[in-house]
């Protein structure tokens, strides 16, 4: 197979593929990290792919993991009816005989000598996030959109209506003992007080209770405080890939510090309001200024009038379709 990559030259035989465990039986995985997470490899693999005129081989998205029934009852993290290979990919029986038939390099190998001959140029891990492919927003998006099954797009609405989203981690996020190691340690769950008060303190701020849809895997026990509050309800849209679409559609964004949040917050460039401390990369292309951090006491900022203009009033009914 010849393909030409952006300076016309040919490239014979070299694929790319976006490895998403250590153990990759090309039908399946074992282990491996969550939506958010995996997601930085297939981008950075699609971006630079793309650059290079390489063929993507379809990555295993499916994957077991036991440990993941006991975490998450939301969410097992199977993977395995999220997405569908478009024409652009290398799949199926194809798939196998690249992977079989060819040696294997890192990319970061091949970004230090152009790869020869046949090969496959492997793609591990999260590679500095966003930062490989912030210039690539609108192939990312159309390609996550081209590759996700009906069934998950039914939240994923241009409504210029939108609510406030609320993203709350839980599952295998950890409670700490104090705030200081809360805002230090990755992965750590965020007090439901702190959303809460976010939430208020915005409503203040632009003169109306605009409504709020809470996006989360954890419990109505442990959302009881933001259930309760004025226009606030809960999104189950069934998976994961489908509630990350629909909260990167909403007009704000109270996230949690997780890169599931950080993923809505860039497709659609959403304006984002994080914990102190968990604002992990920014991620907006242009307007930068719409991602801050935040904790009760301070300012907020005054573009938030404008980014909640189109939000509907309390009166909306909570029934309403995000």
């Amino acid at each position: 197979m010849i393909e030409r990559n952006s300076a016309g030259s040919a490239v014979r035989g070299v694929y790319a593929y976006p490895r998403l465990s250590n153990t990759d039986l090309w039908f399946l995985r074992i282990g491996g990290d969550g939506l958010g997470n995996l997601l930085f490899n297939w981008a950075r693999c699609l971006a630079e792919s793309r650059r290079q005129g390489w063929p993507m081989v379809w990555p295993t998205w499916k994957s077991y993991k036991p440990k993941n029934k006991q975490v998450n009852q939301y969410d097992h993290r199977v993977y395995a009816d999220l997405f569908q290979p478009t024409s652009d990919y290398v799949y199926g029986w194809r798939k196998a005989a690249v992977l079989a038939s060819r040696r294997w390099i890192g990319e970061a190998e091949a970004a230090e000598s152009p790869p020869t001959g046949r090969c496959v140029v492997q793609f591990r891990g999260m590679g500095g996030k966003f930062t490989p492919f912030l210039d690539h927003l609108e192939l990312i998006r159309a390609e996550l959109l081209a590759m996700t099954r009906k069934a998950h797009l039914a939240g994923y609405s241009p409504d210029p209506k939108a609510p406030i989203g609320i993203h709350v981690r839980r599952g295998d996020f950890v409670w700490q003992p104090d705030v200081e190691t809360m805002v230090r340690q990755d992965n750590s769950a965020l007090p439901i007080e702190w959303y809460a008060a976010t939430l208020q303190a915005v409503r203040e701020c632009v003169g109306k209770a605009a409504p709020a849809r809470v996006f989360s895997d954890g419990t109505n026990e442990e959302l009881a405080r933001l259930l309760g509050m004025p226009a606030v309800r809960r999104v189950e849209l069934g998976s994961s890939i489908a509630d990350l679409l629909a909260l990167s559609r909403c007009s704000l964004i109270i996230a949690s510090g997780s890169t599931f949040s950080m993923w809505a917050s860039f497709l659609h460039q959403v304006p984002t309001i994080w914990h102190p401390g968990k604002l992990l990369q920014k991620v907006h292309v242009v307007d930068r200024g719409q991602e801050v951090e935040w904790y009760p006491g301070r300012d907020l900022p005054g573009w938030l009038g404008e980014a909640l203009s189109g939000a509907p009033s309390a009166r909306v009914q909570s029934s309403q379709a995000i």
